[in-house]
């Protein structure tokens, strides 16, 4: 501290004139002045990654790269949600040709039991319909073999490619890049496999009265397809061929009963206190739009 020109001496700890010596004890006043260093905020760097090539060397995967993966994975997220009407054009076409020609055939039984149409006009019509689901029928047939025997690939091949990562035969980056093509091609099949389950584009909800329908006219075809003279063996043909649309619908009738016991189970955890009114309904309702859609 500075008193009218002096200062007290750090050593021996009296007073003296300011000066480079003390004059008591004859040491040095002022020390060169420290370096200061300045005081920086230390940025914490996130764990370099290490990618083990083929090689055995490892090699330090740095923070852009990190980046850059994470960026990579989350377009992929935004890719693989987007289904666009390209993407699954053709199966929608296939469907829409077939659901028409489906709903013209139940059309066409219905007015042959009313009396509105002699056998032999709905015999020859319903024959024409009759061999056009056939041939679409079969295209779509194979194309879901085709989707779901490719999905199966890929899936194999994405376990494949999580093992070989996981031994760390491949690298992280590497992982990531070939993870992210097979999830894009998946997320492009799943909708394709989707729309051509459901031949008829009928609502998840409306399965069970289109399906009491069918069965419905299962049973007036047998009863009063003889009455009016339709053969027999033209009789069975047609019963055998509502018989396989109901059997091509057992995939969405499944679909229907997973989702009504969902909404049954959520209304039991509703019921007993487990589900807050507003998650319930909330959770209600999203189930309930699964009920809407076709596919």
């Amino acid at each position: 501290m500075a008193v009218l020109g002096r200062v007290v001496c750090p050593h021996c700890g009296k007073l003296t004139i300011k000066g480079k010596y003390c004059m008591n004890c004859g040491k040095e006043l002022e020390a060169p002045p420290a370096q200061t260093t300045p005081v920086t905020q230390q940025v914490v760097q996130p764990e370099p990654v290490i990618a083990t090539a083929a090689s055995g060397q490892t090699t330090p995967i740095g923070p852009s790269e990190q980046r850059s993966q994470a960026a990579e994975t989350v377009q992929t997220g935004e890719q693989t949600k987007e289904a666009t009407g390209e993407d699954i054009a053709e199966e929608r076409r296939v469907v829409e040709q077939l659901s028409k020609l489906y709903n013209w055939q139940i059309k066409l039984i219905n007015l042959f039991l009313e009396g509105e149409s002699t056998p032999e006009i709905f015999m020859e019509i319903y024959s024409d319909y009759e061999s056009r689901i056939k041939a679409l029928n079969e295209k779509r047939l194979e194309m879901i073999a085709r989707y779901e025997s490719r999905m199966k690939e890929l899936t194999q091949r994405l376990e494949t490619l999580k093992l070989r990562h996981e031994v760390s035969e491949i690298s992280q980056r590497e992982y990531i890049r070939q993870k992210i093509e097979i999830d894009n091609e998946l997320g492009k099949l799943k909708p394709k496999l989707a729309v051509l389950q459901n031949p008829i584009e009928i609502k998840i909800g409306d399965i069970p009265k289109f399906r009491e329908d069918v069965l419905k006219l299962i049973d007036d075809v047998k009863a009063k397809g003889p009455q009016l003279k339709l053969p027999q063996d033209f009789v069975e043909r047609v019963v055998g061929n509502l018989n396989a649309l109901l059997d091509a619908m057992q995939d969405l009738v499944k679909q229907y009963e997973r989702i009504r016991t969902e909404i049954l189970k959520l209304e039991v955890r509703y019921k007993v206190g487990e589900l807050a009114h507003e998650e319930y309904l909330t959770q209600k309702r999203r189930l309930e739009r699964q009920l809407e859609l076709t596919f």
